[in-house]
C-alpha cells in the first residue's frame, strides 16, 4: 500500500530519511513509500521477541519504546524494479532479495560466506545514505531503494573495532551497535536472530547524482 504525500508516517519518513542523509552528496527526495504488511506468523514472532526483551530491559520504565524498538534503514539489491513508478508487484525470483525480504522477512541464513565487520548478522543503520551504498537495482532505472525497519535494539552493545567472528552479541546484550571513530565511519547496527527485526516501509526516491 503506497502512503499519500499528505499522510504524516510520509512526512516522518521523509524527514527521517533527509535528516539522517550523511553522506557529502546530493541529498535525494523521497518520492515513493509502500507500507509492508508482515505475515501473521512473522509478526507474531517479531512481537514476542520484543515483548521477552522489554521483560528483562525494562525500556518502557526508560521513557523508550517497547523492547527498545527502533527504526533502522536496510540497502539490499533488487532484480526487478519493484516499487518503481508503475512497478507495484513484487516479483517472483528466489534471489532478488528486496522482494524475498518484503515477502518473508529476513533470514540470517542468506547472510552467506561473505566477510562481515560484526560477524555474521543482519546489518542496518541509522544512517540513510550508509544504507544507501548497499541497495543497487540490477535493471536499467532511474530509482533507488531502501527498506525502514522495526528493529529491536534491546540492550545495546556498543564497539568501534572489527569484531567478525561475532554470531550473536555478548551476554547481556541484544545487539551490537557499531559506532564511528575507527573502523567505521558511519553508524552500523546488527542484530543476530530473524525475530529481531521486520521491514516496515519500501522507501523509493531518484538515484542521488
Amino acid at each position: 500500500m503506497a502512503l499519500p504525500h499528505g499522510h504524516y508516517m510520509f512526512r516522518t519518513i521523509a524527514d527521517l530519511f533527509t535528516q539522517t542523509w550523511q553522506h557529502p552528496t546530493n541529498r535525494p527526495t523521497i518520492q515513493y513509500i509502500y507500507v509492508i504488511v508482515s505475515t501473521e506468523e512473522y509478526d507474531r514472532m517479531y512481537r514476542a521477541y520484543r515483548a521477552g526483551v522489554e521483560s528483562v530491559g525494562n525500556f518502557l520504565s526508560q521513557g523508550l519504546n517497547e523492547g527498545n524498538e527502533q527504526f533502522r534503514w536496510h540497502g539490499t539489491t533488487r532484480e526487478c524494479r519493484v516499487g518503481d513508478p508503475g512497478n507495484p508487484s513484487l516479483c517472483t525470483s528466489t534471489s532478488c532479495s528486496m522482494c524475498s525480504i518484503i515477502r518473508y522477512s529476513f533470514d540470517i541464513e542468506r547472510f552467506g560466506p561473505r566477510w562481515g565487520r560484526f560477524g555474521k548478522g543482519i546489518y542496518t543503520s541509522a544512517v540513510s545514505s550508509k544504507s544507501n551504498d548497499y541497495q543497487k537495482t540490477l535493471q536499467a532505472t532511474d530509482w533507488s531503494s531502501l527498506l525502514l525497519n522495526d528493529v529491536v535494539i534491546g540492550n545495546g552493545y556498543h564497539i568501534q573495532s572489527n569484531s567478525d567472528t561475532l554470531l550473536q552479541p555478548p551476554s547481556g546484550y541484544d545487539s551490537i551497535s557499531g559506532l564511528p571513530g575507527q573502523a567505521l565511519n558511519y553508524e552500523e547496527t546488527v542484530v543476530y536472530r530473524n525475530d529481531a527485526i521486520r521491514p516496515a516501509y519500501l522507501v523509493i526516491y531518484l538515484t542521488p547524482q
